[in-house]
């Protein structure tokens, strides 16, 4: 499979680009959109379009997993004590 790379209209690298929300104009790439001086104005960085903080219930379900992985442990380490 070839890829085709297109070239940044900020820097000129040939890299992975996305079309600037602001500007739509232009291609840019992920270096160019995070070091923008217009990116606190901007509403949609292309870079992040999927990014978003972890929910209240997803950081339980982890803090809980890791709880019961606890758990486990130091009840097979009891077991294993008493035989």
């Amino acid at each position: 499979m070839t890829m085709y790379w297109e070239r940044c209209h900020i820097c000129g690298n040939y890299v992975p680009t996305l079309t600037c929300w602001l500007h739509p104009e232009r291609q840019v790439c992920a270096s160019c959109c995070l070091l923008c001086p217009e990116r606190n104005h901007c509403s949609k960085p292309v870079w992040f379009p999927k990014a978003k903080p972890k929910t209240v219930e997803e950081v339980r379900k982890v803090e809980k997993k890791a709880a019961e992985e606890k758990i486990q442990k130091v009840l097979e380490e009891l077991l294993g004590k008493l035989e």
